[in-house]
């Protein structure tokens, strides 16, 4: 078990100019010992009591019984490595653990992991009314733990592997033995062990490894911060993903239908909940379709529009100096604008700006006959649906396919609406995640289930 060929040298030479690197000579057992740790990842606390006490309560003996002993009986910290070479101690180092090399017979690591960290919190993007309210932390094992709490089974697997040359990164696949596909695991597995990546820092970074670069803005990785999601995702045969130092995990395969259900939906009941998801569906085609079919309609086919209100919109539109195409798509522009101003800033100044931003705006812009008050609504109602579907990147990648249909509306009318549609539903029925495809819930029979939500009580032979 030990190396001999560990020396101090190379321990300080794969920190040299680390500040924060400790190298403390010490004398237990009667023999010079060296204690290495990084300031910040380590517990004090628990470095003098369960490493630095025992060792120096130690008889003298010889530096072979000395390692031995400290690994097998005189230190009672909870786990004791062994390191092959000066390389491991370095990645024990910086896992927090601490290195007591005994030159001339090897090294061994002791966690004494720091205890600063953040704990877990109720969601802040995913709003929980009556789930839990424990979100992901961007400590790995506290997540690891919270998912457990969730899922107390030993079926639950975390198969864990460091990936990146330089930074390192803990991952862990998590999946249910006996409901996930043990192929769909091996894939996921086999996506990080060949990436070449120098670490897993950013949530881009994770889905263009895990699904490809793909040149299409809808998401083809779910990411939760919810606890009770992940769980639930992984017990309907999905497999989840937890990334060191991200506050979120990830659920693959997916396709459209995961997008338009919340967690809430299954804290209600079932008539309310398939009520919610139907409405989602319905708020999902009028943010998409609205402001194109009003351009449509307005510019080519006027005739479609019932007497009154075309009188209405023809009525404001007499002092506006732009074409509608212009209103609408001004107004789509300086919608996004605001909406990334508000992302951008300080929460509390963030949503003021969004509320007043939108009001001063839309107002001035009507009364100053920039816009007419028809287009200001259409833009309004599209921005205000798209705000209820509950995955905000598909909701981004629909606010993206919102331009392009209304472009084609612009040069074409209802013809040219009806051709980006089909473009669209060509893409997405192209698009696969994990060989699932993305139009899955809506092929044959199951398109009911991604309209409603299927009852949780099934018991066989008793009416519902």
């Amino acid at each position: 078990m030990s190396n001999s060929q560990i020396t101090d040298a190379a321990i300080r030479a794969a920190f040299q100019g680390a500040d924060d690197f400790q190298a403390r000579p010490i004398r237990a057992g009667g023999q010079e010992l060296v204690l290495y740790s990084i300031d910040g990842l380590v517990s004090g606390g628990d470095l003098s009591q369960n490493v630095l006490r025992p060792l120096m309560a130690m008889e003298p003996q010889s530096m072979a019984e000395l390692y031995p002993a400290a690994l097998y009986t005189n230190i009672y910290n909870a786990v004791a490595l062994p390191c092959a070479d000066a390389d491991e101690c370095a990645d024990r180092l910086v896992h927090g653990f601490c290195v007591v090399l005994f030159p001339g017979v090897g090294a061994l690591a002791f966690e004494v992991r720091s205890a600063v960290k953040r704990g877990p919190a109720p969601p802040e993007t995913e709003n929980t009314v009556k789930g839990p309210k424990d979100a992901f932390t961007e400590t790995l094992r506290i997540n690891t733990a919270l998912l457990r709490r969730h899922l107390r089974t030993p079926a639950l697997r975390l198969h864990e592997q460091t990936v990146g040359s330089t930074g390192q990164t803990a991952v862990a696949v998590a999946s249910v033995a006996g409901v996930t596909d043990p192929e769909l695991v091996a894939r996921v597995r086999a996506r990080f062990a060949r990436m070449e990546a120098d670490a897993l820092i950013s949530p881009a970074a994770v889905e263009e490894y895990l699904t490809g670069s793909r040149p299409t803005a809808f998401p083809l990785a779910q990411y939760t911060e919810r606890t009770d999601k992940l769980a639930q995702g992984l017990l309907e045969g999905r497999v989840g993903v937890l990334v060191d130092g991200l506050p979120l995990a990830y659920l693959l395969p997916v396709c459209l239908g995961d997008f338009m259900q919340t967690p809430e939906d299954r804290a209600t009941d079932y008539v309310s909940a398939s009520f919610a998801r139907v409405l989602r569906y319905v708020a999902l085609l009028v943010s998409l379709f609205l402001p194109a079919l009003f351009i449509a309609m307005t510019g080519f086919d006027p005739e479609m529009i019932p007497v009154p209100l075309l009188l209405s919109i023809v009525e404001s539109k007499q002092t506006v100096p732009f074409p509608t195409v212009l209103e609408v798509l001004g107004m789509l522009t300086a919608f996004e604008i605001l909406q990334e101003a508000g992302l951008a800033l300080p929460r509390s100044i963030g949503q003021t700006l969004s509320i007043i931003g939108g009001l001063v705006v839309g107002t001035a812009a009507v009364e100053a006959r920039f816009v007419s008050p028809a287009a200001l609504i259409v833009v309004a109602t599209a921005g205000i649906c798209g705000y209820a579907l509950p995955g905000r990147e598909f909701s981004d990648a629909l606010r993206l396919w919102r331009f392009v249909l209304a472009v084609f509306a612009s040069a074409a009318g209802l013809f040219g609406m009806t051709a980006a549609f089909f473009l669209l539903l060509i893409r997405l029925a192209g698009l696969e995640s994990f060989g699932q495809n993305y139009l899955a819930p809506f092929a044959g029979v199951r398109g009911a289930d991604a309209l409603l939500r299927p009852r949780l009580r099934r018991m066989g032979g008793q009416k519902q």
